[in-house]
């Protein structure tokens, strides 16, 4: 939902910019952890419940914001989002850590936006004084 907020347990589906794939996942099993395999399905006109999660974090405030680390729970088989530092591939992908679903939240699945378009909640003193910090 480009320029929407996101409320804690809002359900949201997260689809890669380049290759229009929503996030995906289901009950097979990944091919480094033995995990829940976690994959890029779909285009703009095909979407499922496997390409729907469920955002949350640890901290009081009620939107997500940029600096707040969040958990992604799937919703279909309520496995969070994780990566392993230890779990990466060999060739032809060297280097690359595997994305699966796990059972338990841990470090290890949460998750912070670091890239992207970032449209600030604006305070209403903020617009007041014109400030337009885009």
């Amino acid at each position: 939902l480009p320029g929407e907020t996101f409320a804690k347990k809002a359900q949201v589906r997260l689809q890669h910019a380049t290759t229009r794939k929503w996030l995906h996942s289901h009950k097979f099993q990944s091919p480094l952890t033995s995990q829940q395999e976690v994959s890029a399905f779909g285009s703009d006109e095909s979407s499922d419940g496997g390409d729907v999660w469920t955002v949350d974090w640890d901290t009081t405030g009620k939107m997500w914001k940029q600096d707040t680390k969040v958990k992604l729970k799937h919703r279909d088989t309520s496995a969070y989002l994780a990566s392993f530092e230890q779990a990466r591939f060999g060739q032809p992908i060297q280097g690359q850590q595997e994305v699966c679903a796990v059972s338990r939240s841990d470090g290890n699945a949460q998750w912070q936006a670091a890239e992207g378009v970032f449209m600030p909640v604006l305070e209403s003193s903020s617009v007041a004084s014109g400030s337009d910090e885009l």
